[in-house]
């Protein structure tokens, strides 16, 4: 073997194991974020079209008896303001039903203990054992007339968010490793959450007007006030007015205030005037009157005595509404509104930029209290026993709920990330396939270089009747020889600096180089995935490209003259 097709068979073998190191690697940044996505992500989350759910606890037990699933957890999930010592930033928080044993499992198993050795996901620790065991308690002697029942917490489901706080551990957090890290926190460490519904609220009291809305929508009220005025006249039954003048009084003062409207492309809310909440108040209280209304046949609507001076006493109000005082009253309010929770840190779980999962894990009662909601959950979320089915079992559990459910499996939720990581894989095999590639020009320059120098002999060789079949086949065999050595070696070579991968990390991490931050990762090694198949396509590849690079100067050798090459024998 020459020392250029030796150059060669290394040029194959380096392709090879070069493709075979970084598509493994990527392979198991892959499996990585899937097992993270999977520890702390619902298989499936089933979200209600209306909005939230209210008979989540039936759903929870309805949901866990179908086939193939393990538990069944109600979520709540948004934004928050976290403060911490000198620290605000705004949070994402999952709040779920931390007596549900299937997702703690799954939360205790992403616990970052290398980093933080005292991480639990314990959200009870001031309940005993037994009591979260639910295990029955029964006296010594003969029980047979004994009822068994189980010790287990009382049910707290009617009770309004904050009431039992302290009996199921509200107070506790498991936090992210991000987090953790980013802000200095540590197991045990206490942190306060605001809503981040209660900074709309603040923001709604800081933005409003500085003069009274009398002074900015003067003729809308002069108009209601004008039409109040001439619509109403007194008669045996009360008040009465035609129906068509209090309809057009009360479309004047409706656009006020926020209402849907109908358009060719659905329902839009519309935002209102700009007004103090004191104002609005007003408002509303003048269109709830006007509702309370005795419609008849004839045109007329009847109204009880002193609706008329009713209404005129509320738009005076509203035209000398003292504006200190109705400001210092929305403050107050607000100051009895943002009460910030305090949670105390029970464990942090591992993730990472790549990987990236909730900031913050809660229970479920705290969830419901900072988005608002009374008893309500936004989603319900399943684990399965294969999570790689879940996008089968979406589909045929959809067809079970119909349309007024939407059913979503943990592939769709973060097929974005997904795209990326395929994207990243597809243009990081494409780029350094160039490399067997230039493998293959290099065959075809040293095939071509053969052909040149043993013109004679392949003259020789056709002349004694040798078939161009068989001129073509020796040029063959050397490129499937070299196509095979080098894509043996370069397997060889990628499977052993993929057991090694460490040291060789390592080493290139003693240069100040360090290709794969754990902080970026979250892993504390670098990870790899080989498959089989993959192997074998880059193998195959390699040696298709070799027998195709010697296949054009055979051809070219073959169909020479014979005369020619013999003309200077």
């Amino acid at each position: 073997m020459s020392i250029i097709t030796l150059i060669s068979l290394l040029g194959v073998a380096f392709g090879v194991m070069v493709l075979i190191v970084v598509l493994s690697i990527h392979n198991g940044f892959e499996r990585n974020l899937k097992d993270t996505l999977l520890g702390h992500s619902p298989h499936i989350s089933i979200q209600s079209s209306y909005g939230t759910i209210s008979n989540w606890k039936e759903m929870e037990i309805s949901l866990a008896k179908q086939e193939k699933v393990e538990s069944a957890f109600a979520l709540v999930e948004g934004f928050v303001l976290l403060d911490s010592r000198a620290w605000q930033r705004p949070s994402y928080f999952r709040a779920f039903n931390t007596e549900n044993e299937g997702q703690i499992r799954a939360l205790e198993e992403m616990l970052d203990r290398d980093s933080f050795p005292n991480s639990s996901a314990d959200f009870n620790p001031a309940l005993g054992d037994s009591v979260r065991s639910a295990s029955p308690v029964v006296p010594e002697g003969d029980n047979s007339d004994i009822e068994v029942r189980p010790l287990v917490p009382l049910d707290t489901a009617d009770l309004p968010p904050g009431d039992n706080d302290e009996l199921y551990g509200n107070r506790y957090v498991v936090v992210s490793s991000q987090l953790a890290k980013s802000i200095g926190l540590k197991v045990g460490d206490d942190i306060r959450i605001i809503a981040a519904s209660n900074l709309d609220e603040v923001m709604a009291v800081y933005s409003v007007p500085k003069k009274r809305a009398w002074e900015l929508y003067t003729d809308v009220f002069e108009d209601f006030e004008g039409r109040l005025k001439m619509i109403f006249e007194i008669s045996s039954e009360g008040e009465k007015s035609l129906s068509v003048e209090v309809t057009n009084a009360y479309k004047v003062f409706q656009q006020l205030l926020p209402m849907i409207v109908s358009t060719p492309k659905g329902d839009v809310e519309t935002e209102g005037l700009e007004m103090r909440p004191a104002e609005r108040e007003i408002v509303r209280d003048i269109l709830d009157r006007l509702d309370f209304v005795d419609r008849r046949e004839g045109g007329f609507d009847y109204f009880p005595l002193g609706t008329k001076k009713e209404l005129l006493d509320k738009l005076k109000e509203l035209r000398e509404l003292d504006l200190e005082r109705a400001d210092n009253e929305a403050f107050r309010k607000i100051e009895k509104f943002v009460v910030p929770k305090e949670l105390r840190i029970q464990g942090v779980y591992s993730d990472s930029e790549r990987s990236k999962g909730p900031d913050l894990f809660i229970p479920i009662t705290i969830g419901m209290e900072l988005k608002g909601l009374r008893g309500e959950v936004e989603s319900i979320g399943l684990r399965i026993e294969d999570p790689y089915e879940a996008e089968e079992f979406a589909i045929n559990l959809q067809k079970k709920l119909g349309d007024e459910w939407m059913v979503r499996s943990w592939m769709k939720t973060h097929a974005e990330r997904f795209q990326l990581v395929k994207t990243e894989k597809i243009m990081m095999s494409f780029a350094l396939s160039f490399i067997t590639l230039l493998s293959a020009f290099s065959i075809m320059a040293v095939m071509y270089t053969v052909t040149v120098q043993k013109r004679q002999e392949i003259g020789v060789m056709k002349a004694l009747g040798a078939r161009p079949s068989q001129i073509v086949r020796v040029f063959l065999y050397q490129g499937l020889i070299v196509g095979i050595g080098g894509a043996i070696l370069g397997l060889g070579l990628g499977l052993l600096a993929i057991r090694y991968r460490e040291g060789i990390m390592s080493i290139i991490r003693g240069f100040g180089i360090d290709p794969f931050p754990p902080e970026f990762h979250g892993m504390s090694e670098l990870p790899a995935e080989v498959i089989g198949s993959q192997l074998g396509v880059i193998c195959v590849v390699a040696v298709i490209l070799c027998l195709f690079a010697a296949l054009i100067p055979a051809l070219m050798a073959a169909f020479r003259d014979p005369a020619k090459s013999l003309r200077n024998l």
